[in-house]
């Protein structure tokens, strides 16, 4: 039972987090300003009060202080975000998240609790996603530019992942966090002509950065998940290089000549990823750890080697035949070879199997119906026969993806697709608990439990009538939190966190079901979070463990900084509120031209995207991307303000204005328009179409300095 107790705390918190992240995104009218404000400065002040109260009267539940504070944490996120919402900052905007960051960031530093850096490390790269990529306006930037941000964010994770090996940040998530964006920053840079031309030089980094790796886990120590990172991310690095080929030499070489490089650099790398990893193993002592290591390593790079070259010499086969017939021949020639050749040795067992799936994948499923009856009879026996997870696995999921073949397509049974779902996840379950209480057989519970779960999952997506989606949603909930209870105490953890993950998802995906409004998830989820919390105290209780005197979550040190940081914070709220209403109330009206899109923001609801006429200005000679600039606006005969030029380089507090003009103030993007900072327009949930199809302008409040905020459109 003290098992249970742990993730009933987790649940009650995640469900009165979701609760709240939806009740604020429905953005309902009936609240004031100052009403939504209140609530979410109330659930900051709450959790954190929470957590100092859980730390003295639940000492022996040592993490619910601290996990109660990473809720404080994030309820001050939601809390920008709602603020953002109020007075329509740009929806998902970088500095939401830079601003949520501070903090999160301090209270890490202070607590040295690795949830909170894990936050803290999430959050500055979403802050840097959205600078990239900001989701209300196009701005525009110079390879170069883009090159070398992405650059110093790859620097910045390299930093990280070296003061992981400090005492400063002894923090392993962290470690293999920021290890593997240092990979994939380089990898994404050096794409072929994607930022010429240092793209092409970015390619050096990469492979100095691989082989210092390599030969820090050679010559020091090895290192399980450093390892795994390692070789996936440059097998990953390799793969992209030869689908590069075609792009650099494809007129030279011709098609057939390309498809046969791909298929010899794939072997390439099976070869040499399997040398490679040997060759780190017998640097260390043979222990059982280093032996699963290569086992890992060797796994990874023929999968991902066996991928590429199936398609690769696929496409030769195609080529020579003009017939996908002879790939599946190939594809079951290398199957039966994998699969009865004993003497080839694990290893190139499993390298044979993966290229016959992975080559007669898509003919199994599409090519013809006696081809796809075959198919997953060979997949039956490979299933039955094969003991390797990764080899039944592919199997499997080939079973599962012949069979919906034959269902849908074959017997048209598109229309019964919710019996079709259903079915499939009660078989599922069967096989299940057929091979849970018969056979024992591990690999087969949990494939057979994935997918169970992924169709029952999928029956969240149907259209259906409102009643049936929330049956849906309900009975796949109920489900996960029964498996995620039932794991907990069986200490299964692989099936504990698979679970788990599908329990969490169900919340994100049910955020964006429209059928079902956020209002009603959000009262659902708040009653059952609370439901959640008041269980679990009573078994809490009755669990029989008294308070631990001498059990400390944070020092009293760590309190005053915590406290400190909470006074921040809502310093922060209050001055944004005062900013934001001594604009409204003191700034000048004016009315401008609109032409708006319909999109939602995952913390702050839904949101109308605006163009204004004024904003869309030709090419500004001498201004680079990210400068400030100011519009000056003269109303016309209309009563609409429209753009009469650009200023750059002005005071805008001593510039003369007359009666009938405004200065606005805004960033050139580098290309065709200027980013006002009033690019969102957020509405109550459902009603942005309307305003996309009918609202031609805006109400906007200026003041001296340029800022702007938007009060209404229509």
């Amino acid at each position: 039972m003290k098992k249970l107790i742990p993730f009933g705390y987790f649940a009650s918190i995640v469900l009165i987090l979701s609760g709240v992240l939806y009740f604020f995104a429905a953005n309902w009218p009936e609240f004031t300003r100052f009403e939504k404000v209140a609530l979410a400065v109330a659930a900051i002040a709450l959790f954190y009060l929470l957590s100092a109260l859980s730390s003295k009267l639940l000492s022996h539940q040592v993490f619910l202080g601290k996990w109660l504070l990473v809720a404080g944490a994030i309820s001050f996120g939601l809390c920008v975000a709602l603020i953002g919402q109020i007075y329509n900052s740009h929806a998902d905007s970088y500095v939401l998240f830079l601003i949520w960051l501070i903090p999160v960031f301090l209270l890490a530093i202070c607590t040295r609790y690795a949830p909170l850096s894990i936050l803290s490390f999430v959050l500055f790269h979403l802050a840097y996603w959205f600078y990239m990529n900001p989701s209300s306006y196009f701005i525009a930037r110079t390879d170069f530019q883009e090159w070398l941000i992405y650059l110093i964010i790859a620097v910045i994770n390299l930093i990280l992942f070296l003061l992981t090996f400090t005492r400063f940040l002894t923090n392993h998530s962290i470690r293999y966090l920021s290890y593997t964006m240092t990979h994939a920053m380089l990898i994404g840079m050096s794409i072929f002509e994607l930022y010429e031309p240092y793209s092409g030089w970015t390619n050096v980094l990469y492979l100095v950065f691989a082989f210092i790796s390599y030969f820090y886990l050679v010559t020091k120590r090895i290192d399980k998940y450093i390892s795994i990172i390692l070789f996936t991310m440059v097998s990953i690095y390799v793969c992209t290089k030869i689908i590069e080929i075609p792009f650099l030499f494809g007129d030279a070489i011709g098609y057939l000549g390309l498809q046969i490089i791909g298929s010899i650099a794939s072997i390439a790398l099976i070869i040499g990823g399997v040398l490679l990893a040997r060759h780190l193993s017998t640097k260390h002592t043979e222990t059982p750890v280093s032996q699963a290591v290569k086992g890992i390593l060797i796994v990874i790079v023929t999968l991902i080697g066996s991928f590429m070259f199936s398609i690769s010499f696929g496409g030769v086969l195609f080529l020579i035949f003009s017939s996908y017939y002879p790939t599946v021949i190939l594809s079951l020639l290398f199957i039966s070879v994998g699969l009865f050749v004993k003497k080839l040795g694990p290893y190139a067992q499993n390298t044979l199997l993966f290229i016959g799936f992975f080559s007669g994948l898509l003919e199994a499923f599409f090519l013809s119906t006696p081809i796809t009856i075959f198919f997953l009879i060979v997949s039956v026996v490979v299933t039955i026969v094969m003991k390797d997870g990764i080899i039944r696995f592919l199997s499997y999921t080939t079973i599962i993806g012949c069979s919906l073949n034959l269902f849908l397509d074959t017997w048209g049974q598109w229309v019964h697709l919710e019996f079709v779902l259903l079915g499939f996840a009660l078989l599922n379950a069967i096989i299940y608990y057929v091979v849970y209480v018969v056979r024992s057989d591990s690999n087969l519970k949990r494939i057979s439990s994935f997918y169970t779960l992924l169709f029952f999952y999928s029956l969240t997506f149907l259209d259906n009538l409102i009643w049936q989606e929330i049956l849906y949603s309900l009975v796949f909930f109920i489900i996960t939190t029964t498996l995620v209870l039932f794991y907990s105490r069986n200490d299964d953890v692989f099936m504990f966190r698979m679970t788990l993950v599908f329990w969490i998802a169900l919340f994100i995906s049910t955020y964006y079901d429209l059928v079902w409004s956020l209002v009603h998830k959000s009262l659902s989820l708040l009653i059952i979070g609370l439901t959640f919390f008041v269980i679990t105290q009573l078994f809490d209780r009755r669990s029989g463990v008294k308070v631990i005197a001498n059990e400390i979550v944070f020092t009293k040190k760590q309190w005053v900084l915590i406290g400190l940081i909470l006074l921040l914070q809502i310093g922060f709220v209050g001055y944004q509120i005062g900013s934001n209403e001594s604009l409204l109330k003191n700034g000048k009206e004016i009315t401008l031209e609109l032409a708006p899109v319909d999109p939602r923001s995952m913390l702050q609801g839904d949101y109308v995207t605006l163009r204004y006429e004024i904003a869309e200005v030709p090419e500004l000679t001498n201004v680079h991307s990210g400068n400030r600039v100011y519009i000056l606006a003269k109303k016309d005969k209309n009563g609409v303000y429209q753009r009469e030029k650009v200023l750059t380089s002005i005071d805008p507090k001593e510039y003369q204005l007359a009666e009938d003009e405004v200065l606005i103030a805004g960033k050139y993007n580098g290309y065709d328009g200027v980013i006002l900072g009033i690019e969102s327009y957020f509405v109550k949930e459902g009603t942005g179409l309307d305003l996309q199809r009918d609202a031609k302008h805006a109400k906007v409040k200026v003041a001296k300095n340029g800022n702007a905020i938007v009060e209404t459109i229509y």
